[in-house]
């Protein structure tokens, strides 16, 4: 990689405007692979409690304004944020084509990279004098850029439809009709004469320079396309968002009964359940098999001395409930994991009782009646012995059934 991963934030104008043209000029990262504050991809990679990875310098920007991520809205600071090593390899394995292949250059390198590369990249073109660049067919009315060669010229063509529109509109504010023509900008005037369109039943002998009236026809048609591809991204963007669900469902599905439950925010959630003792917490449902009894975990402070915890589970109904043996049996066992010594970590094993409620086959979408323990573990054992890791605790339930 290039030496020095540059800021994603609080960058000057021109520096904006370099890195812009570069991330046009070569293909947009994954959505996994790209941070939602820069658009473009991570740079020294970081992944929050939430679950959600953001360029380094981006989140800790976005923390000195807000105090949640930008995603989800949850609670956030520094110290829920750690390095996301394993992504940052992965990007680093990722090959791209150089911008500069129209010129002929084939290499092929990391995105982060690309930029360095640009600097040395024998094939970039050469650094014309300003008044030997090209110059953009819209500079009549206000476009200013200028470009190295013609490949840079027909990219900022179609790449910048609507700001040349939004241009030619403003020109177009600038247009006196008295009977024909008069333009009132002598820049406009030199490149060609605009018209509006005429009134109802009046004839109007209106000459529109040739190029012009091709570049209008010209944008007017990229416009509608562009319509077009945007319309195509939404419907994309919608089904693809109906198959993460999908995918989300089949991981609680294939959890083969080992649920893992990471409980986050946890002290703010303490304080909040001792100030209201009938606050309870449920995590999402998961499954002992495919097609198996789906459960779920429900924590709160014990009713009797609110310094313990209360674990408890749930069975939830499914819609193939009419095809599993009730009421549920099996065995369960519940593990508060410790983060950094396994040897700490408490566990608790338990058979269920099929005369019990809480194991019938449920009426409602999850069965009222948990089973498990009123007082599992003091709240200050946990925090006094590290199980609370950036403010997360993590719960592990086992579900086999017999």
């Amino acid at each position: 990689m290039a030496s020095g991963d540059p800021s994603c934030t609080n960058k000057s104008d021109s520096s904006l405007a370099q890195e812009s043209s570069i991330n046009d000029a070569y293909s947009a990262p994954e959505a996994r692979f790209e941070c939602p504050i820069c658009l473009a991809w991570l740079r020294n990679p970081v992944l929050t409690s939430c679950g959600h990875r953001f360029c380094k310098n981006c989140i800790y920007s976005w923390l000195e304004r807000e105090s949640a991520c930008p995603v989800d809205n949850m609670k956030l600071n520094r110290e829920d944020i750690f390095p996301d090593n394993f992504t940052r390899r992965e990007i680093s394995q990722q090959r791209t084509k150089c911008p500069n292949i129209i010129r002929g250059c084939l290499v092929e390198l990391s995105p982060l990279d690309i930029e360095y590369h640009l600097t040395i990249c024998e094939f970039k073109p050469p650094e014309l004098p300003d008044n030997e660049k090209l110059r953009c067919l819209c500079v009549g009315v206000g476009c200013e850029e200028k470009f190295e060669d013609e490949p840079e010229l027909q990219r900022h063509l179609e790449q910048h439809i609507q700001k040349h529109i939004s241009l030619l509109s403003q020109a177009y504010t600038k247009i006196t009709l008295n009977g024909n023509m008069a333009i009132s900008s002598s820049a406009i005037a030199q490149q060609a004469n605009f018209w509006d369109p005429p009134a109802k039943n009046e004839a109007h002998s209106i000459a529109i320079d040739d190029n012009l009236k091709e570049l209008l026809k010209v944008l007017y048609e990229k416009n509608v396309f562009l319509e077009q591809k945007t319309r195509e991204q939404d419907i994309i963007i919608a089904n693809m968002s109906q198959q993460i669900s999908s995918m989300t469902n089949l991981y609680q599905v294939y959890c083969n009964g080992c649920y893992l439950w990471y409980f986050i925010d946890f002290k703010n959630k303490i304080n909040d359940m001792r100030q209201n003792p009938r606050l309870m917490h449920y995590s999402p449902g998961f499954y002992t098999s495919v097609n198996g009894y789906k459960l779920c975990i429900r924590l709160n402070l014990s009713p009797k001395n609110n310094n313990y915890l209360s674990i408890h589970i749930h069975v939830m109904k499914t819609d193939h409930d009419q095809a599993l043996d009730w009421p549920f049996s099996g065995r369960l066992m519940i593990t508060v994991v410790h983060p950094e010594q396994s040897s700490k970590s408490i566990k608790e094993t338990m058979m269920t009782h099929p005369e019990l409620d809480a194991f019938k086959r449920p009426e409602e979408d999850i069965n009222p009646t948990g089973f498990g323990f009123k007082e599992f573990v003091l709240v200050n054992e946990l925090i006094d012995n590290n199980f609370i890791s950036n403010n997360h605790l993590l719960i592990k339930v086992q579900a086999q059934t017999v």
